[in-house]
């Protein structure tokens, strides 16, 4: 019973491990580039170190001047 509780605690240990670092990797800030109306949409593009991302929000609403990535 004590091995198989040492296992099961290295596996989430190991889990843990593997998903931390790619939670803080996601934790970028984006930076408004641009925004379009689309219907009642509005699409608001945001620069992410170099990749473009979008979110929808409705068309009456402001942009946010940035996110999390």
């Amino acid at each position: 019973m004590k091995k198989l509780r040492n296992i099961i605690a290295f596996l989430i240990i190991t889990i843990i491990s593997y998903a931390y670092p790619m939670a803080i990797a996601n934790a970028v800030t984006c930076f408004k580039k641009g925004e379009y109306t689309s219907g009642f949409n509005k699409i608001c593009v945001y620069n992410c170190l170099g990749s473009d991302r979008a979110i929808t929000i409705g068309n009456t609403q402001l942009c946010p001047l940035s996110i999390n990535g």
